[in-house]
């Protein structure tokens, strides 16, 4: 409820009580409220530098690097298409307390060879080093495999003052540390939950004596005042916030605590900020800058990752997923390969399966101890084992430079996500190839996941109700409602204003509970009713990714800004896979089957998009109200929705048919006079689908059958195989149905067809 008073804590020094007048529950209208220690607005984004190409493709073949100076990078030629594009803005003013001098700017390459043994930068990096040693508050908006964590690492060694980077991936800051070049790991330390007191204690007082240059920390870290004030005290420099896109409460990755890291830079004295991520849209960046309460200058390179090669291929199940991902497997060359699964549970059955099948792959989540992951992941890097299967977040640790192979089992929520998972591919720049495996029910799953994770109403005035009773100083635990985050919960009630979360005091977090004036029921509802669209915007564009007939890099390319020209030459869309043995058959579309979709698609007084279609064809409950009294309606009804989509999605490669965008930003399918159909029957290898008559077939019942079909196919103007298939044909003569239930037993043979034809074929069989 959103009634009565309370005396909570404020987060901050002395336990202060006030008394805070509540409103009733969701009472209307809405007054907008602002965020709390908001400053006032200004330009929050400056565009300094842009590597993107204008209007750009990628080669014809996908193994060919883009123009440019060929740049050596660990161990792979980078080249440069650098378009750099320097806008005169008023520049953000520099916080580094030290003057660098020009001759010191000029030193980046020889230390970058001493550090890193590279000759000179990629794309974007010098810009962002420079930036960040100047002082800068800079985002930097750089793909997968970029070199993004090379510009902070170079810019804390050339720093006077100690370097902060906030990690979300608590487990895996170990690794960062070992993994970083000799020098650096020996000026670089982190902070984790894993350590004591004491060696936290031991950690930072290095940091205080210079002996440590480079310290990570998780975001929710900072929630301790004790840590804060210790940094402020050390003075630190410079505040890297990794996956920064994690502030965005609207974005795919929404993390709570990174709310707070505004808040703590102002106990830290505000350093220079640098924000590091691979996905963040136009907009997400302005909201980044908005979130930080700073202005900052934008470094962007290209999206495109014109080394790797996006396929997205339908698979009917379970089964034919892991079939198909074997063969894959079996197919890579050199380098190894990641999976990746939705679940701890499914990792551990995949990797299990393909042991089996003689493929050494391990599985790697966080229910793994600290021996077994380090093991895993040793075991990878050296080559020991060819791959492994890994949730989103542990694999988004890995760094290793010859993943060949990136297979997405499941079906991604979000493009952003997409973009991540694939970029660990090729980051040695080498050709390398990316499978998501996608099927007909995985859309609606998501979907429906999307929907039943977003909060409700009930759920924030709950968590409202037990931080009023415990007065603002309260257990996450205790706040847990549903399957929610609670951290989330009290993080989407900040964002409206109603609570500010301030400093932990242990595990306990200390909440304040400031008055609110009328409208805040409004402010709630609109803050989940933009959740929701959010949500649900997000499985639209991946849905809409995969299903779509275009270019795979363009529809990346164009979801983070960036035009690019058509086509790739390295997607399934540009470049169909002619190869792998698991590609749909060529030619699996029957004549008699092509023609009718193209002519129902052509005498549609209102145009349908491909599940629409698909529904109208199959005589769905799902097709819309506009479809069924179509002629066409119920075409295909002995057809699977599998099978109808993907002969649509034939037609379309064929040119058959095309996909347009209509004015209210809908896209549909037109149908394209003369133009070449996919041709003929089915193959070989597509008949262990067909039906097996379970008895010797009837030579007599099967030619009444024939006959029947082709006299009834001329009168109602279908194709014959719109009646029934052969092969349904076969099964018919061999078990002779004598009901309608028994012909309900008869795969091909559904309600409306049976409704419709089933008393003649029955009188057919039984003469």
């Amino acid at each position: 409820m959103w009634s009565g008073s309370v005396a909570c804590r404020k987060p901050r020094s002395t336990a202060t009580r006030i008394a805070t007048p509540i409103e009733a529950p969701f009472d209307r209208p809405a007054v907008a409220s602002s965020p709390p220690n908001m400053r006032a607005a200004r330009p929050p984004l400056q565009h300094v530098a842009d590597h993107r190409g204008e209007g750009s493709a990628i080669p014809p073949s996908h193994t060919t690097r883009r123009e440019g100076t060929p740049r050596r990078q660990g161990g792979a030629e980078v080249a440069a298409r650098c378009c750099v594009m320097t806008v005169v803005v008023r520049s953000t003013q520099s916080r580094s307390s030290s003057t660098l001098t020009l001759a010191c700017m000029s030193d980046l390459r020889p230390r970058l060879r001493e550090l890193f043994g590279f000759d000179d930068f990629r794309p974007g990096q010098e810009e962002v080093v420079r930036a960040a040693v100047e002082g800068r508050d800079t985002l930097a908006l750089m793909p997968t495999g970029s070199g993004k964590s090379l510009t902070y690492q170079l810019a804390a060694m050339l720093r006077p003052e100690p370097t902060l980077v906030l990690s979300p991936l608590i487990a895996l800051m170990k690794d960062q540390v070992d993994q970083l070049p000799t020098e650096i790991a020996a000026t670089a330390t982190f902070v984790n939950s894993s350590l004591d007191a004491g060696e936290t204690r031991k950690r930072l007082d290095d940091v205080a004596a210079g002996r440590t240059r480079l310290l990570y920390a998780a975001p929710e870290r900072l929630r301790s005042s004790s840590f804060a004030e210790t940094l402020r005290s050390i003075g630190v420099g410079l505040v890297v916030i990794d996956e920064v896109h994690c502030v965005s409460m609207w974005g795919h990755d929404f993390r709570p605590d990174y709310l707070f890291i505004r808040r703590a830079l102002e106990t830290l004295g505000e350093p220079a900020v640098l924000g590091m991520t691979a996905t963040a849209t136009p907009a997400t960046a302005t909201e980044i800058a908005t979130a930080l309460g700073r202005e900052m200058a934008v470094v962007r390179t290209s999206v495109v990752r014109s080394n790797l090669r996006y396929d997205v291929q339908e698979v009917a199940g379970n089964e034919d997923r892991l079939r198909i991902l074997v063969e894959r497997l079996r197919a890579v060359g050199e380098g190894s390969a990641i999976v990746y699964a939705r679940s701890r549970d499914s990792c551990e059955r995949v990797a299990r399966t393909l042991r089996g099948h003689g493929l050494r792959l391990e599985h790697y989540h966080a229910g793994l101890d600290a021996t077994d992951r380090s093991r895993v992941q040793d075991d990878f890097i050296a080559g020991r084992i060819r791959g492994v299967v890994a949730t989103t977040a542990f694999g988004m640790g890995i760094d290793k430079p010859d993943v060949r192979f990136v297979c997405l089992f499941n079906y991604p929520d979000s493009l952003e996500s997409y973009v991540q998972m694939v970029g660990r591919g090729g980051r040695d720049e080498k050709p390398s190839e990316t499978l998501l495996l996608a099927s007909p029910t995985d859309a609606a799953a998501v979907r429906r996941f999307a929907v039943g994770d977003i909060p409700t109403s009930d759920d924030l005035r709950e968590v409202y109700r037990v931080i009023r009773e415990h007065g603002g100083r309260v257990d996450p635990s205790q706040c847990a409602t549903g399957d929610h985050d609670p951290r989330v919960l009290i993080g989407m009630l900040e964002q409206a204003g109603i609570v500010r979360r301030g400093y932990d005091t242990g595990r306990m977090m200390q909440i304040e509970l400031p008055a609110v004036g009328p409208g805040t029921g409004a402010v709630v509802d609109d803050l989940l009713e933009r959740y929701r669209r959010e949500a649900q915007a997000r499985i639209e564009r991946i849905v809409s990714f995969t299903e779509s007939r275009r270019c795979r890099h363009a529809q990346v390319a164009e979801h983070f800004g960036e035009s690019f020209t058509e086509p790739c030459g390295a997607c399934d869309i540009c470049d169909p896979p002619r190869s792998h043995a698991t590609r749909q058959a060529a030619g699996s579309l029957p004549d008699d089957v092509a023609g009718s979709i193209v002519t129902a698609v052509a005498g549609l007084r209102w145009p349908l998009g491909r599940r629409s279609l698909a529904a109208m064809l199959r005589g769905s409950v799902s097709a819309p109200p506009s479809a069924r009294s179509s002629g066409a309606f119920g075409l295909l009804e002995a057809a699977s929705d599998a099978e109808v989509k993907r002969w649509i999605k034939e037609l379309e490669t064929a040119g058959a048919l095309v996909e347009v965008e209509t004015d209210d930003g809908f896209r549909v399918l037109h149908a394209v006079p003369d133009a070449p159909r996919p041709s003929l029957a089915r193959k070989a290898s597509r008949t262990s689908s067909v039906p097996k008559a379970s008895g010797p077939v009837d030579d007599d019942a099967a030619e009444r059958l024939r006959s029947w079909r082709r006299e009834r196919s001329l009168a109602d103007s279908v194709p014959a195989y719109v009646l029934f298939s052969d092969a349904t044909l076969r099964e018919l003569a061999a078990t002779k149905p004598l009901t309608l239930s028994d012909l309900a037993g008869v795969k091909g043979f559904g309600p409306k067809r049976i409704e419709r034809y089933g008393d003649e074929i029955i009188a057919l069989l039984c003469p």
